[in-house]
Formats: C-alpha cells, sequence, structure tokens
C-alpha cells in the first residue's frame, strides 16, 4: 500500500508542469533599493548659510501638517516667508490667526510656512502640536512644519537661522536668498515686504 502510495505520488509530480505565466520580466522583479531618507533640519552646504541678508539658504527639510516631507528648495521661484514660532508664545499665537488669510491673499506667488519650534511645555515641538495649532488658527494650506531649536535654530547662521525671539520672520526671495527678517508680528510690514518682493 505505501509503495503505491509512494508510486502514485512519484508519477503525479513528475507529469507535465503548468506553465507559470506573468506579466512582468525578470527586470521587473528586481528591486530598487531605497532612496536615502532626507536629513530633518537645515541641510548645510558649501554654497548656503543664513547668516546675512543677500545668503543663500540652505534646504529645510521637515514635516508638515499632514505628516508629509516637506522641503524649502521644493519651493524655489516662489517668495517664502518662514515664521518661527512656539504654542507657548502669546504673540505667536496671534500672528498664527493671520498666517492662512494672507496665504490665501497672496495665493501661489507666496508660500507662508509657520515652523513650530517648542509646544507648549517649552520641549520640541510634536506632531500633536502641530495638528493642534493647524485646527486652532484655522490653517488650510498654508504649511505648518514641526521643528525644533536643534533641527532650525543656530546663532552663527550656518546649520540653522538666526532667531532673536518669537515669532522671528525671514523672508526669502524668489532666488532662494534672504531679503529681510524681524523679530515681532506687524501685518503692515509683512504685506510691504511682501509686495516690494512680487
Amino acid at each position: 500500500m505505501l509503495k503505491s502510495i509512494l508510486l502514485s505520488l512519484t508519477l503525479f509530480l513528475m507529469s507535465c508542469p503548468a506553465k507559470l505565466e506573468t506579466s512582468q520580466s525578470v527586470a521587473d522583479t528586481q528591486t530598487v533599493a531605497p532612496s536615502e531618507p532626507p536629513e530633518f533640519g537645515v541641510n548645510e552646504r558649501d554654497d548656503c548659510d543664513q547668516t546675512a541678508i543677500g545668503s543663500s539658504v540652505c534646504n529645510i527639510v521637515l514635516y508638515d501638517q499632514n505628516e508629509e516631507v516637506w522641503e524649502l528648495y521644493d519651493h524655489a521661484g516662489k517668495v517664502i516667508v518662514l515664521d518661527f514660532s512656539t504654542v507657548w508664545c502669546g504673540p505667536c499665537q496671534v500672528a498664527g490667526h493671520r498666517a492662512q488669510p494672507i496665504q490665501d491673499e497672496y495665493g501661489e506667488q507666496v508660500v507662508f510656512v509657520t515652523i513650530l519650534i517648542e509646544g507648549a511645555s517649552g520641549m520640541p515641538a510634536t506632531q500633536e502640536d502641530v495638528a493642534t495649532w493647524v485646527e486652532e488658527h484655522n490653517v488650510t494650506s498654508a504649511p505648518v512644519l514641526q521643528g525644533s531649536r536643534e533641527y532650525t535654530m543656530d546663532p552663527a547662521g550656518i546649520t540653522g537661522y538666526l532667531v532673536g525671539g518669537f515669532p522671528t520672520y525671514v523672508y526669502i526671495d524668489k532666488d532662494m536668498k534672504i531679503h529681510t527678517g524681524h523679530v515681532g508680528f506687524n501685518e503692515e510690514y509683512i504685506r510691504i515686504t511682501l509686495d516690494g518682493l512680487l
């Protein structure tokens, strides 16, 4: 009996195999090495810094309110406002309510970016802080980024920005050069600066 089963199994296995059909070629099945993840924060290079008016800025790579990677260099050719704010800062809260209306008014010509440096406790901002900021300030399209002192600030202006207080604004022209900056919220000054850059 055992011999019959083994013989049947052997004959079955030796039978004509079914033709394997696939729409992929061997080349299609080779895996591509994943791309390097971006380096978060300000990406230092020899040809950029944030030390002075007219400096070519380094790329910033941070998570936005949609938990997607946001890169400054993706917005070259537009006027960019970087708003360095914290959740615990009263003037930042007031300014936060004006970011989306300014973004809406200037449309595709301007990118008004809020970079949250710290949460309410003074610790680095979290995605929860970013989500709360977006909701409380009625942000719909203006980028709100999860930053920190480590990722975005540097008193030398090499691996980060010179932030003298909160909020600090840095205006970047269409050629990715620092045009001007200031500490404190002044909507009239923001609009005058944007109008002059467009």
